[in-house]
């Protein structure tokens, strides 16, 4: 699977969309939080594949799931290692 670095999300890239890039500091409910991880996935529920964005809080340590990305036009950037 690849290591997704950023999405960008709407019809209108690169100007138009919103992008969520890992290691991107949000602030959320008067926190700073982090975006921690984005990942491909399956809804069972929906029955529908995504992206779901996850954010970590520095404080305390802990990640949970922020947005989840279905039925949208997305460009995807995977972070490339030429090592």
């Amino acid at each position: 699977m690849d290591n997704i670095r950023k999405i960008s999300v709407g019809s209108g890239y690169p100007n138009g969309a919103i992008h969520y890039q890992v290691g991107q500091r949000k602030n959320i409910l008067q926190g700073e939080y982090i975006i921690s991880e984005i990942v491909f996935s399956y809804d069972v529920k929906s029955e529908k594949y995504g992206y779901s964005v996850f954010i970590k809080n520095e404080d305390d340590n802990s990640t949970v799931l922020w947005k989840r990305i279905v039925d949208m036009p997305v460009v995807i950037e995977n972070d490339v290692n030429f090592e």
